[in-house]
């Protein structure tokens, strides 16, 4: 199929999809509003949370050989427990990171438009000009020239030939490799969609349900609202009313208590922000959220826990991250989780707490979506 095909192709969608069909356009018109053209509440849409792939997520490289990661200046014990709480540096400070390997230009304002590029697709990114574009290695080509297809972070599937669009009684998946786009009737005032391997959870206030492409089944869930947990397992992060636990409940495991009551705000996780939710990564599972005052203020901490147990293996505090946050975005591999802070996203390896930086986002940058790790 060649590429102007595709692009009509993605043209056909755009038209399918009416402009406030989802609350998710209207988040990253306020972001836009709030910092820049590229800063919103939280849903900074699609998760471009890695900008380096791993055949399951964007980028498997490790930081490149000759530089050296900066310890997120230095772990110490967290205000609940021993566990190792790393902090980042400034904003104005992090420039100064050293850059990790990936697959895609460090810089995105330097990637260039072309017509064609081989290799896998990394990221769907929305730019200024209204277009979302395909991101890969060899440059950025251009899919839409409409603006109407609304990028969530969670777009783009963990295999990268898929993307998936919520719409009000509807979600339109994508065929990336053979531009075909389906249309899958899902009852409700659909927000957010989370690709759970081949399937896909479809978030709202209301409902929650399990989509499987390959059948066109739709399945409704036991639960509504947006607490889901971006990867392969049934997760989710519920915050009960105060002076409750915060738990990761798994269907067929039942719930375990997660203890952030001396982490974040208010003792608890943010529920109902859309965008801001956790990422699973094998046994781990890895959120942001405001941190406590007493920590910093106008920051943010992100935990990593174990699943199986509840328990917080490493936080890191960022600071200013301001009302905008500093959502974690997805993993590189099996170590480092991908944070947005600011126009930037670095990455923070669990294991020594060293911080790099993964990517630059420009201005044009209105909205995006990694490949899930």
């Amino acid at each position: 199929m060649t590429d102007q095909r595709l692009r009509e192709l993605f043209q056909d969608l755009a038209e399918t999809l009416p402009e406030g069909s989802s609350h998710a356009g209207e988040l990253w018109r306020r972001r836009t509003d709030g910092r820049g053209r590229r800063r919103w509440t939280v849903i900074a849409v699609l998760a471009v949370a890695a900008l380096v792939a791993v055949g399951v997520t964007a980028f498997p490289q490790r930081v490149e050989r000759g530089t050296t990661e900066t310890p997120a200046v230095t772990a110490t014990p967290s205000a609940s427990s021993s566990v190792p709480m790393d902090r980042a540096p400034a904003v104005r400070e992090q420039a100064g990171l050293p850059a990790a390997a990936a697959g895609l230009p460090e810089r995105w304002a330097g990637i260039p438009v072309v017509d064609a590029a081989p290799g896998p697709v990394l990221a769907l990114a929305e730019f200024g000009d209204g277009r979302i574009y395909l991101m890969k290695a060899g440059g950025r080509i251009a899919l839409s020239g409409s603006g109407a297809t609304r990028l969530n972070p969670n777009a783009l599937a963990p295999e990268g030939t898929r993307a998936a669009f919520p719409l009000k009684d509807a979600v339109v998946v994508v065929d990336l490799v053979i531009g075909r786009a389906h249309r899958y009737p899902v009852p409700g005032f659909n927000e957010v969609v989370l690709w759970r391997g081949e399937q896909l959870l479809v978030e709202q206030e209301k409902a929650n349900y399990l989509l499987d492409p390959t059948t066109g089944e739709v399945r409704r869930q036991p639960y509504k609202g947006f607490t889901g947990v971006a990867g392969y397992r049934d997760l989710r992060i519920v915050s009960p009313e105060e002076g409750g636990w915060t738990v990761l409940q798994e269907r067929g495991s039942g719930e375990v208590r997660l203890d952030v009551r001396n982490l974040t705000n208010e003792g608890s996780m943010p529920v109902g922000v859309l965008g801001s939710h956790g990422w699973q990564r094998d046994d781990l599972v890895a959120r942001s959220a405001p941190a406590r005052p007493g920590l910093a203020q106008g920051a943010d901490v992100v935990v990593v826990a174990d699943i199986a147990s509840g328990r917080v293996v490493r936080t890191l505090l960022l600071p200013s991250c301001g009302k905008d946050g500093c959502p974690v975005r997805g993993w590189i591999g099996h170590e480092t989780v991908i944070v947005e802070s600011g126009d930037r996203l670095l990455g923070w390896n669990i294991s020594t707490g060293a911080l790099s930086r993964v990517a630059e986002l420009p201005e044009a940058v209105t909205a995006y979506s990694l490949r899930p790790g």
